[in-house]
Protein backbone atom coordinates (compact mmCIF):
# COMPACT_ATOMS: atom_id res chain seq x y z
CA UNK A 1 0.00 0.00 0.00
CA UNK A 2 1.62 3.20 -0.95
CA UNK A 3 1.74 6.52 1.58
CA UNK A 4 -0.13 9.17 0.84
CA UNK A 5 1.46 12.62 1.28
CA UNK A 6 0.02 16.05 0.75
CA UNK A 7 1.55 18.02 -1.91
CA UNK A 8 0.82 22.06 -2.86
CA UNK A 9 0.36 22.15 -6.35
CA UNK A 10 0.90 25.33 -8.50
CA UNK A 11 -1.28 24.92 -11.90
CA UNK A 12 -0.30 26.53 -14.76
CA UNK A 13 -3.33 26.30 -17.04
CA UNK A 14 -1.84 25.97 -20.96
CA UNK A 15 1.65 27.19 -19.67
CA UNK A 16 0.79 30.60 -18.34
CA UNK A 17 1.35 31.63 -14.46
CA UNK A 18 -1.31 33.24 -13.18
CA UNK A 19 -1.14 36.19 -10.43
CA UNK A 20 -4.73 34.81 -8.88
CA UNK A 21 -3.89 32.18 -6.10
CA UNK A 22 -3.20 29.36 -7.93
CA UNK A 23 -1.84 26.91 -5.24
CA UNK A 24 -4.25 23.63 -4.40
CA UNK A 25 -2.95 21.09 -1.60
CA UNK A 26 -3.49 17.29 -3.03
CA UNK A 27 -3.35 14.33 -1.00
CA UNK A 28 -1.19 11.82 -3.58
CA UNK A 29 0.84 9.02 -3.74
CA UNK A 30 3.63 11.00 -5.57
CA UNK A 31 4.37 14.92 -6.83
CA UNK A 32 3.70 13.33 -10.03
CA UNK A 33 0.29 12.05 -8.99
CA UNK A 34 -0.54 15.42 -7.09
CA UNK A 35 0.33 17.29 -10.75
CA UNK A 36 -1.48 15.05 -13.25
CA UNK A 37 -4.52 15.18 -10.12
CA UNK A 38 -5.13 19.06 -10.39
CA UNK A 39 -4.08 19.49 -14.20
CA UNK A 40 -6.55 16.26 -15.50
CA UNK A 41 -3.72 15.32 -18.13
CA UNK A 42 -0.56 13.09 -18.30
CA UNK A 43 2.48 14.95 -17.25
CA UNK A 44 6.15 14.54 -17.76
CA UNK A 45 9.47 16.02 -15.98
CA UNK A 46 10.62 16.67 -19.05
CA UNK A 47 9.79 19.79 -21.27
CA UNK A 48 9.93 23.28 -22.55
CA UNK A 49 8.45 26.57 -20.59
CA UNK A 50 5.71 26.64 -23.14
CA UNK A 51 4.76 22.76 -21.92
CA UNK A 52 4.83 23.86 -17.94
CA UNK A 53 1.59 22.73 -16.57
CA UNK A 54 2.25 22.32 -12.60
CA UNK A 55 4.61 23.16 -10.07
CA UNK A 56 4.94 20.48 -6.84
CA UNK A 57 6.61 21.24 -3.22
CA UNK A 58 5.41 18.88 -0.42
CA UNK A 59 3.17 20.49 1.51
CA UNK A 60 4.73 22.85 3.99
CA UNK A 61 8.29 23.83 1.98
CA UNK A 62 7.59 27.22 1.46
CA UNK A 63 11.00 27.36 -0.47
CA UNK A 64 9.47 27.67 -4.46
CA UNK A 65 12.42 26.75 -5.95
CA UNK A 66 12.89 23.57 -4.57
CA UNK A 67 9.41 22.86 -6.41
CA UNK A 68 9.23 20.03 -9.07
CA UNK A 69 7.90 20.69 -12.64
CA UNK A 70 5.55 18.99 -14.70
CA UNK A 71 5.53 19.53 -18.20
CA UNK A 72 2.76 18.52 -20.86
CA UNK A 73 3.40 15.40 -22.44
CA UNK A 74 4.09 15.54 -26.05
CA UNK A 75 1.36 13.80 -28.30
CA UNK A 76 2.82 11.75 -30.88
Amino acid sequence: MQTKRTYQVQHWPNGEWSPQHNWRKVDAGSEKEAAEKVCGLPLTERGTLAQLRARVLTFGDLKQRSATSFYAASRR
